[in-house]
Formats: structure tokens, sequence, C-alpha cells
């Protein structure tokens, strides 16, 4: 299971890297902006909730409805940003990345208390 948690624990730590790399030095993209509060909190919010459907309703193990609920919430975000990216002068923003992984960071910390 260390394992498992230790190759989460890249992804997420590389996802925001993958992001584009001019991404940040567009000026339409302020890191308080309400976009990254919606980011963070339904990522936070995906994890959260897949969780506690595949654990407590599904009766999932705890480690593998855990990484499935942080792959799907990442997974949301990645497929937000592309669907970004393809819109009139749409780009990927690393920022909104890093909003989804510092949710999924905190719904993580909410399910270990």
């Amino acid at each position: 299971m260390n394992l498992r948690y230790s190759l989460l624990f890249i992804f997420l730590m590389v996802s925001p890297i993958m992001a584009e790399h001019d991404s940040t030095a567009i000026h339409h993209d302020p890191w308080f902006a309400y976009d990254k509060v919606l980011h963070f909190g339904v990522s936070c919010s995906i994890v959260l909730s897949t969780h506690y459907v595949l654990s407590e309703k599904m009766n999932i193990h705890d480690d593998m409805s855990l990484s499935t609920s942080v792959i799907i919430s990442m997974g949301n975000g990645i497929i937000k940003e592309v669907w970004d990216s393809r819109q009139p002068s749409g780009f990927i923003s690393r920022r909104d990345i890093i909003a989804d992984v510092a949710g999924i960071i905190a719904g993580i910390w909410i399910i270990s208390l």
C-alpha cells in the first residue's frame, strides 16, 4: 500500500509541472480568482463524496476508495483544463491545476482526521 500512496503523491506533485509552461504568464489568470476557489472546492468535494460512497455505501476498502477518489478528482481537473484549452483564447492553467491538487490534498487530510 505504501507504493500506491507514493505513486499518488508523485502524480499529484508532478501534475502542475505537466501543465503548459507559459500558462502563468497570461495576465487574466490571477492566483486569487474566484475560479481557483471553485477548483479547490470541487476537487475537495469530489474526493470526499467519492470516498464516502465507495467506502461506506459500497464497502470497498479505504485504501482503494481513497486512491480511486483521488484519481477521479484529478481526472476531472485535467479534463476541465483540456476543455478550457479548446475554447477560443483558452489555455491550460497551471494555477488551476495547483488549486485542484490543493483541494485533493485538503480532501485527503479531512478523510484522515
